[in-house]
């Protein structure tokens, strides 16, 4: 019997609208009755995470948020830290010299702000999606006390704003036009496109095409979920994690029972268990339904 769902937030509770349908609501909230934890993980960081955390209920120190990707685990209730993980001055310096000689920008994100050197549609997209302030900082000063929760890389080539575009659109995001220029046409941002000592000394996810997440060494979805899982005296066997992009793999992999949504990303389908429907045709719902509830045993293509 499955005791825990591991449930990302963007592209896989949420619709494209960023909303929680009344079908997967209505799953969410039968799975709970019959005592299932459910557990919101996603690379928002907690001010973003409350919104839904509170529509679906989960607001006692019974329940259980991971953010920022794995980098923190908090009690939804009182905000209580259970497990924290953040980089250090030096790992921001080297971090922030490479961004420069590849040409992009990054976001650096704390407790109360994200942090950006430069304006971009990126992080005053997050920043909203987030309920979190954007400041524009000199990064070349950053006070050394600053404690950073995890940092975003950010190509905002012509392709990819292009895309930013649609999604400030459909979230009716009232912004600020980037004048400055905060990509390189000529970079595709992959994980290889970083050096060997990134690779060595942080986590390194890519959430989507043209950012990628860099955590401290060995901290993702998986290793918190596992963190909070052994907490709880739930089995890795009896986890559900349900998934669509590269910062969720790890709980995927970790899982008794790793789900891709539909729109997931390939190597996430690749490594999933089951691949259920989209988040636009309620996937979440019938991975509840079938796994939790005996019902809905539609195949899934």
């Amino acid at each position: 019997m499955y005791k825990l769902i591991a449930i990302d937030i963007d592209g896989t509770l949420l619709k494209n609208d960023k909303t929680i349908s009344s079908e997967t609501f209505t799953s969410i909230q039968n799975a709970r009755n019959k005592g299932v934890k459910i557990v919101l993980a996603t690379g928002r960081p907690i001010q973003g995470l409350e919104k839904y955390s509170k529509q679906l209920g989960l607001t006692t120190n019974q329940d259980y948020g991971v953010s920022c990707s794995g980098a923190l685990i908090h009690r939804l209730g009182t905000r209580e830290v259970l497990f924290r993980s953040t980089l250090t001055y030096e790992d921001f310096q080297l971090l922030y010299n490479f961004s420069k000689r590849l040409g992009i920008t990054l976001n650096a994100l704390t407790d109360s702000l994200i942090l950006t050197p430069s304006l971009n549609l990126t992080t005053q997209i997050e920043s909203f999606l987030s309920n979190i302030p954007m400041k524009i900082v000199d990064f070349d000063t950053l006070p050394k006390t600053t404690i950073i929760n995890r940092i975003v890389y950010i190509n905002e080539n012509e392709a990819f704003i292009n895309h930013l575009h649609n999604v400030i659109k459909k979230i009716n995001l009232s912004y600020t036009p980037v004048s400055e220029k905060n990509g390189n046409d000529n970079l595709s941002l992959s994980k290889d496109k970083l050096s060997k000592k990134i690779h060595e000394n942080f986590t390194v996810l890519k959430p989507s095409s043209n950012t990628l997440e860099i955590l401290s060494k060995d901290v993702n979805k998986g290793s918190s979920i596992s963190f909070l899982a052994e907490i709880l005296g739930i089995k890795q066997e009896e986890v559900i994690a349900i998934g669509d992009s590269g910062n969720d793999i790890d709980m995927i992999k970790y899982a008794g029972l790793g789900i891709a949504m539909g729109n997931a990303f390939p190597e996430i389908k690749e490594a999933s268990d089951y691949i259920t429907y989209t988040n636009e045709e309620d996937g979440v719902a019938h991975v509840i339904d079938k796994f939790i509830l005996g019902e809905g045993e539609k195949e899934v293509i």
